[in-house]
């Protein structure tokens, strides 16, 4: 399989309740940035590396602005949920309903997070069943960290005040087969906790993002991420 026949899924479902305060009329990955959605700028980034692939927007809430915004954009297709299904759930409810088989590759990432990484590149050192882009973080106070061992995941941590200096999961994976999705029984779930309550069982390589990360869902890196000069190469 090309790199090309890789579909790509970006989370775009959530409510987005703590960016109410200063984004209320549209859901968070279609706040504006400039007088454009944040989401448009995800894309183009996408874009820079995986011109051709097949992006699908898993929505939920407010789905209809999602939805015609890109309704032109033949390379973009929107599949909506009726309830929300957590993370885990939103992603093997788009596998169930395209019908895909174990050994197809998705690249999957949240919907909500400033990342310019190298997608080729990661894609390209994504050698094992599952693959987590990471990032050392100085201020892990909202964020479950990692345990990294010989270039592998082995647990995750609970938020904690005061951790500082960790690896975290920043929300964008690469799946080389869709057996664990497949298999989970639940109907809507949060992806990370089934990878901690399976972590003896799988193996998760991770990939270190070292560039600019910018997790939009609260008022203070919502205005942060405006001052980026985001759309520079």
């Amino acid at each position: 399989m090309s790199i090309e026949d890789i579909k790509i899924f970006i989370l775009v479902g959530g409510f987005g309740t703590r960016l109410r305060s200063v984004v209320d009329d549209v859901p968070k990955p279609m706040a504006p940035i400039n007088n454009k959605p944040f989401l448009a700028y995800k894309i183009e980034t996408i874009r820079e590396y995986l011109p051709k692939n097949q992006i699908y927007l898993l929505t939920h809430y407010m789905s209809d602005i999602i939805e015609k915004f890109f309704e032109n954009d033949k390379t973009v297709k929107i599949i909506k949920e009726d309830m929300p299904m957590g993370t885990g759930g939103s992603f093997k409810n788009a596998v169930k309903l395209l019908n895909l088989k174990d050994n197809e590759r998705i690249m999957l990432m949240n919907g909500d997070t400033y990342i310019k990484p190298n997608y080729f590149d990661f894609i390209e050192n994504s050698s094992k069943e599952i693959n987590m882009m990471t990032s050392m973080t100085n201020d892990c106070s909202r964020f479950n960290t990692l345990v990294i061992k010989n270039n592998k995941i082995v647990d995750f941590k609970e938020k904690t005040p005061n951790v500082v200096n960790k690896y975290i999961n920043i929300g964008c994976y690469v799946f080389n087969n869709l057996n664990f999705i497949k298999n989970i029984p639940d109907k809507c779930f949060s992806l990370e906790e089934k990878f901690k309550d399976f972590i003896n069982l799988i193996d998760i390589k991770p990939y270190e993002y070292k560039g600019v990360f910018i997790d939009i869902g609260i008022p203070d890196d919502y205005k942060r991420l405006i001052n980026e000069k985001i759309n520079e190469k």
